[in-house]
């Protein structure tokens, strides 16, 4: 029998300016959690559904990452990437980019927006020591390509990591975790099971509202909830108005995180050789493997 995971705590989003100067909410990686209770997920940044004129999204200009993969998941809109090794790509509505950072990638993100509306997610999962020096790599998936279908009545999930029942997610990151978007009709409910071993969960609703059991806690757009280690599942039932939430679980890597914008390393020191590798030229030390499925 199912033995739901309780709330330890429910926060508002916090608003916060990134990239090239868009609003965004971000709910792991604020205040309301610390980083030993979202392990091994370091941020989770919503940008709220928007509409935008042609060209004046301004995206996330060259920027450098080492320490970490970096997950962007695009409900609405379109966004073209590239990095400073000429692999290049488009993001459209549906679409998700696993990108592996690990020793060192600069890209440009998110540029070229058509117009119209935008909407999608930034998640930032820590790698293991034994594995932040590895080459980088990253995967465009197509939305035909991620998972999705009705596993109860009035609940589709969508799996981009992990597994909801019988699907399982194309995507294989280096950390186990579950990323999945549940979307809800009104009253719809669910029971997720949760992997043994994976302590954490949060849960980001970004429409409407949902109950999550065992206390019935209501959770509504513009929050997330911290949910505890004891028991197995997510259990959850869909307000009035339906409800659309992510889904993030995983395994805790329990190592030491020391972060400093877009670096993640275990040790001060290791922070200080990535500005020194990136001021003196050295940053990139192995080619950026692309593919898209």
């Amino acid at each position: 029998m199912a033995e739901p995971r309780g709330v330890i705590r429910v926060a508002t989003l916090r608003e916060q300016r990134e990239g090239g100067g868009f609003t965004i909410r971000r709910s792991i990686g604020s205040s309301a959690f610390s980083s030993k209770e979202t392990d091994p997920f370091l941020m989770l940044d919503e940008l709220p559904r928007k509409t935008f004129r042609a060209g004046e999204f301004p995206g996330a200009p060259w920027h450098p990452h080492r320490g970490m993969d970096t997950v962007m998941y695009l409900k609405k809109g379109e966004g073209s990437h590239e990095d400073s090794m000429g692999n290049k790509g488009t993001l459209r509505e549906g679409d998700c980019q696993w990108m592996t950072a690990a020793s060192g990638i600069e890209h440009n993100e998110a540029t070229g927006h058509p117009g119209g509306e935008m909407h999608g997610f930034q998640c930032w999962i820590n790698l293991p020591k034994a594995r932040k020096m590895d080459p980088p790599a990253y995967c465009d998936i197509a939305a035909a390509s991620i998972p999705t279908a009705t596993v109860a009545p009035g609940v589709i999930a969508k799996v981009i990591a992990g597994k909801v029942g019988a699907l399982s997610a194309v995507a294989q990151p280096i950390v186990p975790v579950q990323y999945i978007d549940f979307m809800c009709e009104p009253g719809g409910t669910f029971t997720h099971q949760l992997p043994a071993g994976f302590r954490t969960c949060v849960v980001h609703v970004y429409e409407g509202s949902v109950l999550l059991s065992p206390a019935k806690k209501a959770v509504s757009a513009g929050q997330a909830a911290l949910l505890s280690a004891d028991g197995d599942s997510l259990v959850f039932e869909a307000g009035a108005a339906g409800a659309g939430f992510l889904c993030l679980a995983g395994q805790p890597i329990d190592e030491p995180i020391v972060w400093h914008g877009p670096f993640v390393m275990n040790t001060q020191q290791e922070i200080q050789q990535c500005f020194a590798d990136y001021q003196s030229g050295t940053f990139i030390k192995h080619k950026g493997v692309y593919r898209r499925l």
